[in-house]
């Protein structure tokens, strides 16, 4: 089951899966598309079963899982892909607050809802599965006008890791995607916030394949990008420098005084 599947990565994820032969549940909130991509993926032999939910609707997200178990029979992966950019390139006091919600509402909440209605029905199988969530490496790196979409990433990411740790000693296995810049539909034009878009950009169907390499694995973080580990490695090497600031070291008038 693939959400955000009618374009971008979770379109790929959809052709890769259905390339293999597995039957695929796509659903996004874009019927149109969704229906239209669906139709082409099964002229080519592809078992798909279009579902067009909003993945923000508690209700929705219930009927998405339980019309993916009964249409397919079984369901082994989920893709918790669905996702926006929002307002890229302002600060954060001026972003509006609606606008940061609704991007919280779709890359946090929808994937909250969406991990709640399938983890109980995978585990209620009693065999291997495989959640995968996207995030994004805006969970680790953050550039300047990038807070609504940052934020929502790096809850994403936590929620991966928590049920990671909810999950240990289980069948289901959790991973989290933390592709960099992808050439889809979404970016397009996008000119990257200052500090945020690394140096390289890969297609959505490389995207693909990593996800593919990984189901079935114990790997929980999935990089896409070349340059992830230079990239990684500033974040923590800023980090570590900052564990050199220990208390004693610290200014009196930020330690306070009594």
């Amino acid at each position: 089951m693939v959400t955000g599947a009618a374009s971008g990565i979770g379109l790929a994820l959809s052709a890769r899966f259905a390339r293999a032969g597995v039957g695929v549940v796509m659903a996004d909130v874009e019927s149109d598309a969704l229906h239209r991509r669906a139709a082409e993926l099964t002229a080519q032999g592809a078992q798909v079963i279009p579902v067009a939910a909003d993945l923000t609707d508690p209700e929705a997200v219930e009927h998405l899982a339980d019309t993916a178990f009964d249409q397919l029979g079984d369901i082994g992966v989920v893709c918790n892909n669905a996702g926006v950019l929002g307002p890229v390139g302002q600060p954060l006091w001026e972003v509006p607050l609606e606008r940061m919600r609704q991007v919280f509402e779709v890359n946090h909440w929808a994937h909250v809802l969406v991990a709640r209605a399938f983890t109980p029905r995978l585990l209620e199988r009693g065999r291997p599965a495989h959640l995968i969530h996207t995030a994004s490496m805006s969970a680790f790196v953050v550039g300047g006008g990038s807070a609504a979409y940052a934020a929502s990433k790096h809850a994403d990411l936590a929620i991966a890791r928590s049920l990671r740790a909810d999950l240990e000693g289980t069948e289901v296995r959790v991973s989290v995607l933390c592709p960099g810049r992808v050439d889809t539909p979404m970016v397009k034009g996008l000119t990257a916030p200052r500090g945020a878009g690394g140096d390289t950009s890969v297609s959505a169907e490389d995207v693909a394949e990593v996800v593919w390499g990984a189901i079935g694995t114990d790997r929980f973080y999935l990089f896409s990008n070349s340059d992830a580990p230079p990239r990684l490695r500033d974040q923590f090497d800023d980090v570590w420098r900052h564990l050199s600031l220990t208390p004693a070291s610290l200014p009196r008038r930020i330690r306070g005084q009594r």
